[in-house]
């Protein structure tokens, strides 16, 4: 598995041995006692960049706020996606970077706790919407792209946006403050002059903070066996008992989950969310309705009118083209195939999207099958959607020199597109 370019440094809470760990991961593996354990933040995760002199009580961390994910906007010329990767200052202090830049990508991280020395920052109030579904995000990044290339034309107004399988966190850099003058602790140089008053009312104005990642044991709560998924997974898989689970709360809650069988020998199961929701503001309920919304080259039977619709997406990260091609293509073919209980005893890719992620995609599907935009498009806005269902499946692909081949379907995934998306 390709690993991403950041790298966080801990210790291992059994043995105190140094392990480094990748930005996605929520497994801790410990290469010297072997312990395995699952990590939980508080809110968010929270890292910070060690000043070079070492740890001070006078070192003042700057905070800002990390967003990575898939973005979709609804123009009137059809959806649009973009990669966003970007940090952002989350302090009203004037002449502070608006970016960090590749900073945090050549130093090695580490996590924020109560025993971290040093001053610490609140992050400043997000602009609305943007602790959540940063669509304010998706209008500042654009009109960046814009200033950046020297175009004078705004962006397009955008009916939608959705930014789905979001990466958020706390990002808080080293600074030092001699007289009136805030120092980058990194570059020892100045950051910004400061006015009076104007750090001081920071300071006074903080919470009280008990940042703290937990570490949780990876064992079954239904027999206790190991549970297996990578580093990466949000989803884990007990081979013993045959279930699935994901940490919500403060506990493993089970996943309901199926195989989606095959008559071919499958190397690999990839996994897929299916998806039933009550859809407001918008005649969406069967599978006829979608073959009328889509005006798909199908005829409209007795059998279609009483066949419930499902929404299927990706459980695994890739570029957000392809991801919604992919639940664009399961959607309308709506193949379902026949299921089996038992995990299959073949590789299984790991979830890296969860559900509340994927639900999101649904209002994105429907802006791509769409014939009638100028009719429906500016009613998008209106739509309500209320997920009802919702089960994890993993659909069989044949394994081939460059890419794999979905076994029921016969529709092809290039193998480096998998890769890529463990980067995301």
């Amino acid at each position: 598995m390709k690993e991403s370019n950041w790298r966080i440094e801990h210790n291992c809470p059994q043995c105190g041995a140094p392990v480094t760990l990748n930005e996605a991961d929520r497994i801790l593996l410990c290469p010297y006692c072997r312990t395995k354990l699952y990590l939980v933040p508080g809110d968010c995760f929270r890292y910070y960049i060690p000043p070079p002199a070492g740890p001070s009580p006078d070192t003042i961390y700057i905070p800002y706020r990390r967003m990575k994910g898939l973005s979709y906007s609804v123009e009137e010329s059809g959806v649009s996606n973009r990669f966003i990767d970007t940090s952002m200052a989350a302090t009203p202090l004037r002449g502070i970077p608006y970016s960090l830049g590749f900073r945090p990508q050549v130093f090695a991280l580490k996590f924020v706790s109560p025993h971290t020395e040093g001053i610490f920052l609140d992050p400043h109030a997000p602009p609305p919407g943007t602790a959540v579904i940063p669509e304010s995000l998706v209008s500042y990044v654009s009109a960046q792209a814009s200033t950046l290339s020297g175009s004078s034309t705004p962006p397009p107004p955008s009916f939608l946006n959705a930014f789905i399988g979001e990466m958020f966190s706390v990002i808080y850099t080293p600074a030092y403050r001699e007289n009136n003058t805030l120092y980058d602790s990194v570059l020892r140089r100045p950051v910004c002059s400061l006015k009076t008053g104007d750090l001081d009312r920071l300071l006074a104005s903080r919470t009280p903070q008990n940042w703290k990642i937990e570490f949780i044991a990876t064992l079954c709560p239904e027999c206790g066996w190991d549970l297996q998924g990578e580093k990466d997974a949000l989803v884990m898989i007990c081979k013993n008992c045959s279930s699935a689970w994901k940490y919500r709360g403060n506990k493993f809650e089970r996943v309901t989950f199926t195989a989606i069988t095959s008559g071919d020998t499958a190397s690999h199961y990839l996994p897929f969310w299916r998806m039933k929701a009550q859809i407001a503001g918008i005649t969406l309920d069967s599978y006829a309705d979608l073959i009328r919304l889509g005006n798909l080259p199908k005829a409209v039977t007795h059998t279609f009118e009483e066949t419930p619709l499902y929404f299927w997406c990706p459980a695994f990260k890739v570029n957000p083209a392809l991801f919604l091609r992919w639940a664009r293509q399961m959607t309308i073919y709506q193949r379902e195939g026949t299921r089996g209980d038992l995990v299959p005893g073949t590789h299984l890719s790991p979830v890296t999207l969860p559900i509340s992620e994927a639900e999101k995609s649904i209002s994105i599907m429907i802006a791509d099958i769409v014939t009638d935009k100028r009719g429906i498009y500016p009613l998008l806005h209106q739509i309500r959607i209320i997920l009802t269902e919702c089960l994890l499946e993993y659909h069989p692909f044949i394994e081939r020199h460059r890419e794999l081949i979905h076994a029921n379907m016969h529709l092809s995934l290039d193998k480096k597109s998998l890769a890529f998306g463990v980067r995301l």
